[in-house]
């Protein structure tokens, strides 16, 4: 059967080397070259997708963050010489004071707080700390202290951990507040159940549950298998139910060295290889660096929608279907939204808006009122079921149209970011061996896929490119992935988003000069990479928000990269500047005069006229053509009204459609 639905796809045959080749691969191909960083949501996801398959919808969640951290007195010894000096980013007066393991989290967990409120204030963080000697807790545990219930960020909360990390003030507010306990005997696992009963009782369902451990013990119940059989069951547990576990090891002058294997092997349910690659990552100290890998791991890549990707259909119309989950690669981040306050409460208003029939300022239901569109002084009016009608093409999903070599997209055919696609095995069993099929074979003939996309019900359809991409692996570190598997969505223009641009014969400098400019963006010449380029608008709007709240004297300073370094960049082409000097300005230059000297124009001649001016593709377009073509809503108003004066016709209006009736009527075309 797949061979007869095969056939019904023009492009298959013709593209892919033949059809026995490829269904080898369906079967042959693994799981393996899959990344499964990219997969499907989890099972806890799943009560967030919409019931319907087609197009489902990932609805909006709230994520759970609870940071457990130890407080043993080696968390409060200097940091390792190996955590300071891996660390790959330049130093930073404000880190320069995080000399203990203790203050680096605490100002890990200050930024974490802060980058919360400005991606996502609705989801709820805490921290709870563990090996203290004063105790706050539900169940009364000894050395477990929750500093910060479950709930959303807030200025007191960042305030506190700021005096907690800072090198003048944090040991004694430590000290005063929770006490450091010499004893070995606190647990684990009562620790985690501490954060589990967090969970349990928080006010708002949780979509991700996770729990951070920071701790520089690599085996915190060496001493006591009983504590230790307990913790590793309580991990499982909290797995069983949806919370995931993470641990960071802190390194200090006594903990050089952490050992997954001891202990936290078990807790993390680690593999064997995946043993290996942590105990080979080389631990880091740095803020920026910690901060990394804790949003890595706290970052969810939530699919954007999951919809079928079509490959056509059998003789008995069976359709041949896998899974894909949509993600978004690139969205803008705009700014907060203003909120309007009443001035004399202070409190949020509320903006309602009604409808009023003119005549009789008669307030108008929805079921009263219809919409409009005016075509040829006519007025068309559509309801609101007809409406839901016209926005309605098909079904949510892909559906192939064939293949096309990739030299055959060009630059001009970007629309807007696209996304990214990957199978789902949730819905359609046997996705992944065909999507991976399809992947490894477009990448051979170097294709992409010709698609119809409709990602939602009501959405229209669009034409995309799905263009293949491979992994890949950073060379200097085999554990960076670069690049995964799967396909990205190109959006390409339908003929009517195209325009074309007029002629612009500019004469061409001799091969000298244009190598000349070719040795000044060699030098000028970098590696760009977006991450480094935060939004200077953004930074200073959130950095003055974060003043006020923190009452702080003055926002933290924002370096706006942004700006072009004039001095190095003058530097790097010095050589070559009094060369392009003497190219564009050449000896006999003057200052405001052209070639074409005043004395060679005729001012008599009317050259500052209206009609002078117009343009020699204006005057080459033919208007009658296009409307016999369909195209005069591609032209622009002075070239229909030029039309208009030159053939004595008078429009209704001075709107480009009433140019456009009179037109048609002139030369007899049915409206």
């Amino acid at each position: 059967m797949l061979l007869r639905i095969l056939d019904a796809i023009p492009y298959f045959e013709t593209y892919l080397n033949s059809k026995h080749n490829f269904i080898e691969q369906l079967i042959v191909l693994s799981m393996s070259l899959l990344d499964q960083n990219w997969g499907g949501l989890d099972s806890n996801d799943e009560e967030a997708l919409d019931d319907n398959y087609q197009g489902r919808q990932i609805l909006t969640s709230r994520d759970g963050t609870l940071m457990l951290i130890e407080c043993a007195q080696e968390m409060f010894e200097s940091l390792s010489k190996t955590m300071k000096s891996n660390a790959s980013i330049d130093d930073n007066d404000d880190e320069s004071e995080l000399k203990t393991g203790f203050q680096l989290v605490m100002r890990a967990c200050q930024s974490f707080y802060q980058s919360k409120i400005i991606s996502n204030d609705k989801d709820l963080s805490g921290i709870i700390l563990y090996g203290t000697e004063k105790n706050k807790n539900t169940f009364d545990f000894n050395h477990i202290y929750i500093l910060h219930e479950l709930a959303q960020p807030s200025a007191d909360r960042i305030i506190q951990l700021e005096n907690l990390s800072n090198k003048d003030t944090y040991k004694k507010s430590f000290n005063d507040l929770f006490g450091s306990t010499p004893s070995k005997g606190y647990s684990l696992n009562e620790a985690l159940w501490t954060c589990s009963n967090l969970f349990a009782n928080s006010p708002q369902r949780l979509t991700i549950k996770r729990v951070f451990i920071f701790t520089c013990n690599d085996q915190p119940h060496a001493t006591n298998l009983t504590l230790e059989r307990q913790a590793k069951q309580r991990a499982k547990d909290l797995n069983d139910v949806g919370i995931q576990v993470e641990v960071f090891p802190i390194l200090t002058e006594t903990k050089i060295k952490f050992d997954y294997k001891k202990f936290f092997q078990d807790v993390l349910m680690l593999s064997d290889d995946e043993l290996e690659v942590r105990n080979n990552q080389t631990p880091t100290g740095r803020l920026d660096e910690l901060l990394k890998l804790v949003y890595s791991k706290e970052h969810k890549k939530r699919a954007y929608c999951t919809v079928p990707l079509s490959l056509g259909k059998s003789t008995d119309g069976t359709p041949l279907q896998l899974s894909v989950s949509v993600f978004n690669m690139v969205r803008p981040c705009p700014k907060p939204t203003k909120i309007k306050l009443d001035m004399k409460t202070n409190m949020e208003t509320k903006l309602v808006t009604k409808h009023y029939l003119p005549e009789t300022a008669e307030i108008l239901m929805p079921s009263d009122i219809q919409y409009g569109v005016d075509v040829s002084n006519r007025r068309v009016l559509f309801d609101a079921d007809e409406i839901k009608a016209i926005k309605k093409f098909t079904d949510p999903g892909f559906q192939i149209l064939g293949f096309k070599n990739l030299s055959c997209l060009l630059p001009h055919h970007y629309v807007k970011p696209g996304h990214f696609i990957y199978p789902d095995e949730k819905y359609i069993e046997g996705s992944s061996c065909l999507f991976n099929a399809l992947l490894k074979r477009c990448l051979e003939k170097n294709m992409f896929i010709l698609c119809q996309f409709t990602a939602r019900r009501n959405t229209p359809p669009r034409l995309v490119a799905l263009i293949p991409q491979a992994e890949e692996i950073n060379k200097k570190d085999p554990n960076d992935r670069l690049a995964s598997n799967g396909f990205h969505v190109y959006y390409l223009p339908y003929a009517d988003d195209m325009r074309t641009l007029p002629k612009n014969d500019s004469p061409r400098l001799p091969d000298d000069k244009v190598d000349l400019f070719k040795n000044v963006i060699r030098n000028l010449k970098f590696k760009y990479r977006p991450e480094r380029f935060e939004n200077p608008a953004l930074q200073t709007l959130w950095r003055n928000i974060e003043a006020t709240a923190l009452n702080k004297d003055q926002p933290e300073e924002f370096t706006d990269l942004t700006i072009p370094n004039i001095e190095n960049q003058n530097k790097k082409v010095a050589e070559y500047v009094d060369e392009i000097k003497q190219t564009i300005f050449p000896p006999d230059y003057v200052m405001g005069v052209t070639k074409r000297t005043a004395a060679k124009r005729k001012t008599d001649t009317g050259a500052t006229s209206t009609s002078a001016k117009k343009t020699k593709a204006d005057g080459d377009v033919d208007v009658e053509a296009a409307a016999r073509n369909n195209s005069l809503t591609k032209l622009t108003v002075p070239i229909l009204k030029e039309y208009c004066k030159e053939k004595n016709l008078k429009a209704s209006g001075t709107r480009k459609q009433d140019l456009i009736d009179v037109i048609q009527k002139h030369i007899g075309i049915d409206e």
